[in-house]
């Protein structure tokens, strides 16, 4: 496909996936209906309809913030405004009507008559006294959207954004100018009839609104540090961005158009020896190790040295399928100590003297201290930072906050002591790190931290500071680490003393590596010279039978002469004179008798020399052979000498590479069966303990290079300045252009991982342009819909995609048939139709590394699983993954003992009958009252459960049993005793659907199924794929516990392959 039909399809493209944000419906926010002041609950949020109270409830939001004044809350926690929603409208007759106005083919989009949901059509903002905030008047773009179909009876109609905040921005002039406020639910109304006479919409039924409920209004308070608009699409601008940038962005545009590129050739990686071997080159490995005394298995080794690698790839986009417990953040950690090593070399290069950087002045801020000016980071550096993106708020976090943590770098749990705060005060801005986490020798350096939400960016950047005159002298800055670091010289004295070590023992494994191809060469010789002898033996055996033949044949001819000789003698003596003249005349009968014998005579004469020569050439023959053959003896013995020695060298008991390597020994026999060994796949070929000791030690020299880079040189310094003015609001627009990507460059510097979820990053690097930034890791991308992906795609030069399409998949909200719709309206693909796309499925479709799951070709993928024991692996092995993983869990054998200090003594089926409560609502309260039995018993085997989130989870497939869940247990539980607050924190954590516990684990799990036998179609929807069990499942690291009615449930898809090899009724 040529670049202008490329560029042609991409807009197509774009113009689809605006038209999916624009077309999203928006149901009202969860609203607070009671607030807890002590041990009270205080009304707070409200709806409004026929029977409710007509006033807003801003004096409780006033009330309530003078109660969290006198508890010394920060003002960012007090409540300063409110968003009321107008209207409660059915999508589905909205729809409708634009299906009738468009003369839609409704046997084409049947779908529509099963549409169900709601929407409202507006809200407006006020402050604490009713007056309408600068962000005011909000049209929902739904509305807005499907409302022009309907106006234009068609659905082929260009919607801007503009035109949107347009109308905004009129509906908010008028009411200004009117003075308009709203006290009243009522006072809405007067919005709306601006809107409407705007919209130039007469009646509801008009346009199709009809009430869903009788919830007409709705009233919610915002916290400063809230969100202001819940119509704000976090990626209508970011696609519109890129929409008019991307040209120029070659990676955007293979991912963009990646579902038409048809069938590329792939390298199947999982099972091609080939190129697994060229992957597992000794120099390709990263020159460092991030600390732990584990490696990674042998597909995390290949997708860690494919992501790190610029050469021998096509593509800049590598996706890494990884079902649960795999190793992701594995991945992660080896890709950050790669980095940190080569920018240690860069870093090196560059210097600290202030030449190698080039310094740009800001004009606004030319009399302004430390923000004058700021450095260029150049592209060489720029290129090895870390964004870490997911549309998982909790995974980012997990990984950002989890990374420092000084826990897993005690010298127990890796190969040195260097990251142990017991032992050493300071490791990589240590007292920086601790505060970002806020304990005390809780991290162990400043590896990582979250972004993306204006207020993670500014607790960063008021961290990651440099000290000023005035500061109060206990401020946590990055000067501290000075008294405890070593200098620039120093530290680039012990890197070069690390690398050479590194350097050296890779060198070592080389040499190994040639002595075992010189062992299979040498065997591969002694195996061609035995075959050469066993030729020979055949030859020598062939030439024996000739010579004998040949010799045969000699005395044969020999004997004959002799016999025709003497019978010529005897005629001749015992003939008469006479005959004797006839004979001698060659007359007659008997001359010519005696003639022709000697013409016989004379024949085997001339046939005896032939022979001679003949037998003398086998003689020959024979003899050169033997020869031969003596020397293939020796040859063989001289190589069976030497491969006897590189034999015990490489076999053999004492200080063989069988020994040093131990299970990471790669021979011939490793890769037999690759993908079906259990003892290959868990190995990390050609690495050993004093390898990946040095390796650990060249990481920890690589973060004091770069910590004598920030301290002694000025360019970190100053751009940290510049940065927190910029986040402060100054320069120019054209000035933040300009500096931003490297003011965000240089906190990489400091911070090698910032992390952002996919809806802050159009905000949160909103300045930052065409490929930036470094590397983009994509965290948990099987549930992000693929175009959340732009904008952090768009503004870095390289991307390793990390997911499985297998587990939580994107929520989309906007109806199917909906989709059909837009996607007909604007001619793109069939492929881009389908409402299980994720930004995996696209990263999969260009990676030219991929490998197989069953029947599916994935990314690269990883196999070897550590963090459930029996059933829950065996279930999500069996029902997602074609039994393709290997269980390598920790004492999975101890933890199944029932003697351990677990609620479930055995996973399996706690079976509860019951009815639902009905009406979509699939609660069922005996099932939920036996939940609450059993934790009143993990109360006593967990004395802390409330106060931590790693011990149950209480987990269900509907949002309605979630809900009800909450409210029960903290009923349950505060009636005895327990404090409401913490309750209601613990549940918010621990109680949930399978979408809240993604990237998350627990000791144990309650898989809460609700449903009765009178919903069928709602266990039906459980069922429709593998995907919510297996997350379910491996949510449990130790027990399950199913809790519902087992016939229900035994006979549906997937259940009854587990249902009873796995998992059968179980007492508690």
């Amino acid at each position: 496909m040529r670049n202008r039909s490329l560029t042609a399809e991409c807009n197509k493209i774009f113009n689809f996936w605006k038209l999916e944000e624009y077309f999203t419906p928006s149901d009202y926010p969860e609203l607070t209906l009671t607030i807890k002041e002590g041990k009270q609950d205080i009304p707070f949020d409200a709806y409004y309809n026929a029977y409710s109270t007509r006033s807003l409830p801003l004096k409780e939001y006033k009330a309530h913030n003078e109660y969290l004044r006198q508890k010394h809350k920060s003002d960012e926690k007090l409540y300063n405004r409110a968003n009321v929603y107008c209207g409660c409208y059915k999508i589905k007759t909205f729809v409708e009507k634009m299906a009738e106005k468009c003369k839609l083919d409704m046997e084409k989009y049947a779908e529509i008559n099963e549409l169900s949901g709601r929407f409202y059509i507006f809200s407006v903002q006020i402050d604490l006294d009713g007056k309408i905030t600068e962000e005011g008047v909000q049209v929902s773009p739904f509305f807005y959207a499907v409302l022009c179909m309907i106006k234009a009876e068609g659905i082929n109609v260009n919607i801007m954004q503009e035109n949107i905040w347009k109308l905004n921005e009129e509906v908010n002039e008028i009411l200004k100018q009117n003075n308009v406020q709203i006290l009243e639910f009522t006072d809405v109304t007067i919005v709306k009839n601006i809107i409407f006479d705007k919209l130039r919409i007469e009646s509801e039924s008009e346009v199709g609104l009809k009430s869903a409920s009788d919830k007409v209004y709705a009233c919610k308070g915002l916290k400063k540090e809230d969100e202001t608009s819940d119509f704000t699409s976090f990626y209508l601008d970011e696609i519109e961005n890129v929409q008019k940038n991307h040209k120029n962005n070659e990676n955007l545009i293979k991912y963009t158009t990646s579902l038409l590129a048809g069938n590329q050739k792939k390298i199947m990686i999982d099972s091609d020896v080939c190129s697994m071997k060229k992957w597992l080159e000794v120099d390709r490995f990263p020159m460092g190790k991030y600390p732990s005394k584990f490696s990674p298995t042998l597909m995390q080794q290949i997708a860690i040295n494919i992501a790190i690698s610029e050469n021998d790839r096509k593509e800049k986009i590598f996706s890494v399928n990884g079902p649960p417990g795999t190793g992701k953040t594995t991945l992660l950690k080896e890709i950050i100590a790669s980095n940190v090593v080569q920018l240690a070399e860069v870093l090196i290069k560059y210097g600290i003297s202030g030449s190698n950087f080039v310094s740009r002045k800001v004009e606004s801020a030319s009399n302004a201290r430390y923000t004058e000016k700021y450095y260029e980071i150049p592209e060489e550096i720029s290129k090895y930072g870390i964004l870490v993106v997911s549309n998982n708020n909790g995974a980012v976090e997990n990984i950002t906050l989890d990374l420092p943590k000084s826990g897993d770098m005690e010298k127990d749990k890796t190969r040195t002591d260097y990251f142990d705060r017991k032992i050493n005060k300071e490791v990589y801005f240590s007292a920086v790190a601790d505060n970002l986490l806020g304990k005390e020798g809780g991290a162990w350096g400043l590896i990582s931290a979250r972004m993306g939400r204006k207020s993670y960016v500014t607790e960063v950047l008021e961290s990651c500071v440099f000290a000023k005159k005035n500061d109060a002298s206990d401020k946590v800055t990055l000067d501290l680490a000075r008294e405890d670091s070593i200098s620039w010289d120093e530290a680039i004295d012990k890197f070069n003393v690390a690398k050479r070590k590194v350097l050296l023992l890779r060198e070592g494994i080389k040499k190994d590596q040639k002595l075992l191809d010189d062992f299979y060469k040498e065997g591969e010789g002694l195996a061609k010279s035995k075959l050469d002898l066993k030729q020979l033996l055949i030859e020598k055996e062939q030439l024996n039978i000739k010579l004998n033949d040949v010799r045969t044949e000699l005395e044969s001819n020999e004997q004959e002469t002799l016999e025709q000789e003497g019978e010529i003698k005897y005629i001749k003596e015992h003939s008469s004179i006479f005959k004797k003249l006839l004979i001698l005349l060659g007359i007659g009968k008997i001359g010519r008798h005696v003639a022709e014998k000697q013409k016989y005579v004379d024949e085997l004469i001339i046939n005896h020399e032939d022979i001679k020569r003949r037998y003398s050439l086998a003689v020959r023959n024979t003899e050169e052979v033997c020869t031969k053959i003596e020397k293939q003896y020796s040859i063989i013995a001289a190589l069976t000498k030497k491969v006897q020695i590189l034999e015990e060298k490489i076999y053999g008991n004492n200080g063989s590479l069988k020994n040093k390597y131990k299970n990471n020994f790669a021979d011939k026999n490793f890769y037999i069966d690759i993908k079906e060994s259990e003892d290959s796949q868990n190995a990390c070929p050609w690495t050993f303990d004093e390898y990946d000791m040095a390796r650990e030690e060249l990481f920890f020299a690589s973060l004091q290079v770069r910590k004598a880079f920030i301290l002694e040189s000025p360019y970190i310094k100053r751009n940290l300045f510049v940065y927190e003015a910029y986040n402060n609001g100054k320069y120019t627009m054209e000035e933040k252009k300009e500096m931003f990507p490297h003011l965000f460059n240089s906190l990489s510097i400091v911070i090698p991982v910032l992390s952002s979820t996919f809806a802050s990053v159009g905000r949160f690097l909103k300045h930052a342009g065409n490929m930036s930034l470094g590397m983009l890791i994509i965290d948990e991308s099987g549930q992000a819909v693929p175009q959340s992906a732009l904008g952090a795609i768009y503004r870095t030069r390289r991307a390793v995609v990390v997911g499985d399409p297998l587990q939580v998949e994107p929520v989309v909200t906007i109806p199917k048939v909906l989709i059909d719709i837009l996607a007909d309206s604007t001619c793109v693909a069939n492929e881009y139709k389908v409402i299980e796309n994720s930004a995996q499925t696209f990263a999969d479709n260009i990676n030219e590394f991929n490998g197989m799951i069953g029947e599916r070709q994935v990314g690269c993928p990883l196999v070897v699983h550590r963090r459930c024991i029996e059933p829950m692996f065996s279930i999500s092995n069996l029902i997602s993954y074609d039994n393709r993983m290997f269980n390598k869990t920790n004492k999975k054998e101890e933890y199944l003992k029932p003697e351990k200090p677990f609620l479930i003594k055995k996973s399996g089926w706690i079976n509860v009958e019951g009815v639902e409560n009905g009406g979509k609502d699939h609660f069922v309260k005996n099932q939920a009252e036996r939940v609450c039995q059993l934790m009143e018993d993990a109360v006593h085997i967990y004395s802390d459960l409330f106060e931590t989130d790693d011990k149950i989870f209480i987990i269900t497939p509907f949002r309605t049993v979630a809900e009800s869940m909450r409210k029960f247990i903290i009923s349950y539980f505060s009636a005895k005793g327990y404090d409401k607050e913490i309750l209601s924190k613990w549940t918010k954590n621990c109680v949930g659907t399978v979408h809240t516990f993604q990237g998350k684990d627990a000791n144990e799990v309650l898989l809460v199924l609700g449903c009765s036998n009178k919903s069928a179609g709602a266990m039906n929807w459980v069922v429709k794929k593998a995907n919510i069990l297996n997350v379910a499942c491996t949510r449990a690291k130790y027990r399950i516990a199913f809790i519902g009615n087992i016939n229900d449930w035994k006979n549906r898809r997937y259940f009854r392959e587990f249902i009873p090899n796995l998992i059968d009724i179980i007492n508690v």
